[in-house]
């Protein structure tokens, strides 16, 4: 193994900026990052909508992924509903009531509580230690999107970045559990794995808007939430939205998620070898008893709460809330299976594909070290477990390439 060669990391999110923070400070190997997004600005504190920026990958079922430095952290306001990861001590603080608008208010007055924050004034932005890393030139950073592996049999040698191949020491996948087995599909390499892109989750989601009328903006968009469980042991989260959108400081909105799901699905590859996720959202009976009374609970926080002035102005996923109110529970069965929507916080994709210090099973030289490799979506917001694995993960990769 040549020691010229550059350990690649492919995708610089929350998990890949973690791995190449701590491969920079502890191997000799020179570190390239590919990620085909900027930097992410993290002076604006209410920078909530991803799709109002460029820094975003929507894939082909409409997932929305950051593509910027320091992933979704970079470019959306992060709330951490677990506890605080230890290697963050000190760098995370909870909301206050000064942080939060009439949303927030709401919530709160009905059981919710505030949430921790990443940050502006407590919330930390995994994207700026790589970029001093970079400016100092002890990282290097191409702004390109992986296509495939280089395979020399069951060994990968390097990338393919759009036809331009690059060679490496070791390939370190951080694109998320979406891409990252769909760049392993795309190399054919479930012909030594077929476990890869098995068992995909993550969190269905019913979100309500509404009118907020004259509105001042909060200091965060969203720092209040809300857990409950289910007669049947569901956990359940529920945000409040000071707004649904920059441009949108009249509307709020209210989520309620299934954090423990049991559904599973795949990632697989079109024909033109762009990844998607089939989730199988509430295939799982315990999932869809689960959400039917979590969109009940939703409808009475609607209902009770002071939310709006306005409350002819309530969509239920599109649906005037009094046409939601009146579904029985078959009505509302069917139409959850139509509805029911996803968050930014697909895992478990290759948790039966890699070993436990997360090489890639059937192939010699190569890790995956985000969501993908968790061994079930988190039943908190995944950035604080995400970036624990990875710093795990590298730590293996570390001490196996000294």
């Amino acid at each position: 193994m040549s020691a010229q060669l550059p350990i690649i990391v492919v995708g610089a999110g929350t998990a890949g900026c973690t791995v190449v923070s701590h491969l920079a400070n502890n191997t000799d190997h020179p570190i390239l990052v590919l990620e085909p997004g900027g930097y992410g600005n993290d002076d604006d504190p209410q920078f909530l909508n991803l799709s109002d920026t460029d820094l975003l990958r929507t894939s082909d079922d409409g997932y929305v992924q950051a593509r910027a430095m320091g992933g979704g952290s970079a470019v959306n306001g992060l709330l951490l509903t677990g506890d605080e990861p230890e290697h963050l001590h000190g760098l995370t603080r909870y909301a206050h009531a000064q942080d939060i608008g009439s949303v927030g208010e709401a919530l709160l007055a009905l059981g919710g509580r505030f949430s921790r924050l990443w940050w502006n004034g407590g919330r930390w932005n995994p994207g700026r230690a790589v970029r001093h890393l970079i400016e100092e030139n002890r990282v290097s950073w191409l702004p390109r999107s992986v296509t495939e592996l280089l395979l020399d049999g069951d060994r990968v040698i390097g990338v393919d970045c759009n036809e331009e191949p690059l060679r490496a020491a070791a390939v370190v996948l951080c694109a998320g559990a979406i891409a990252s087995p769909g760049i392993l599909l795309a190399s054919g390499a479930q012909k030594l794995n077929p476990m890869i892109g098995v068992g995909v989750q993550n969190h269905p989601t019913i979100t309500a808007q509404f009118s907020l009328g004259a509105h001042l903006p909060a200091r965060f968009d969203t720092a209040v939430v809300r857990e409950w469980s289910t007669s049947a042991g569901g956990q359940m989260l529920n945000v409040g939205y000071e707004r649904v959108a920059k441009n949108l400081d009249g509307v709020g909105a209210l989520s309620v998620s299934l954090m423990n799901p049991i559904s599973r699905g795949r990632v697989e590859i079109s024909s033109n070898h762009m990844p998607h996720a089939d989730f199988q959202y509430l295939a799982a009976d315990e999932d869809l008893f689960n959400m039917v009374e979590g969109v009940r609970d939703l409808i009475r926080l609607l209902v009770d709460g002071k939310f709006t002035d306005d409350p002819e102005s309530i969509t239920v996923e599109g649906r005037p809330l009094v046409d939601v109110s009146a579904w029985d529970d078959d009505d509302m069965r069917e139409w959850l299976r139509r509805s029911v929507r996803g968050v930014s916080h697909a895992a478990s994709s290759c948790a039966q594909a890699v070993d436990s210090a997360g090489r890639v099973l059937g192939l010699d030289n190569c890790w995956i070290a985000d969501a993908s490799v968790l061994t079930h979506v988190p039943t908190e917001t995944p950035a604080a477990p995400v970036t624990m694995e990875a710093l795990r993960i590298a730590r293996n990769i570390g001490e196996s390439m000294s």
